[in-house]
């Protein structure tokens, strides 16, 4: 149990209260290195960066796919089709990919 007062807090000077602000102080973390340029930025993209772009299918080739995917196995008590419309076109251009490059010896 405190049986004397606190002592008191001498008030800094308004002079002491600037030149600790004008200080500064360290940061938390490391700065960040620059940005990239563009062209730097574009050369280390990976070939796993994720594009988005439409595609335009005439009604009866999304049919066909359709039909095909019927064929496939579904999961057991799903009404689901085996694969999606985006999953059976990755696999067509995966395909595709390979009989091109077999075809052209990449």
């Amino acid at each position: 149990m405190a049986t004397t007062l606190p002592p008191v807090r001498k008030k800094p000077a308004e002079a002491d209260i600037d030149a600790f602000i004008n200080k500064g102080g360290s940061p938390t973390k490391k700065a960040e290195k620059e940005p990239k340029s563009k062209e730097t930025e574009k050369a280390t993209e990976g070939d796993n960066t994720v594009k988005f772009f439409n595609l335009r299918l005439t009604a009866g080739v999304l049919n066909r796919i359709t039909s095909f995917r019927e064929k496939r196995p579904r999961k057991l008590a799903s009404p689901k089709l085996g694969i999606s419309t985006h999953d059976w076109i990755l696999e067509a251009i995966e395909e595709k990919m390979q009989r091109e490059a077999k075809k052209y010896s990449m």
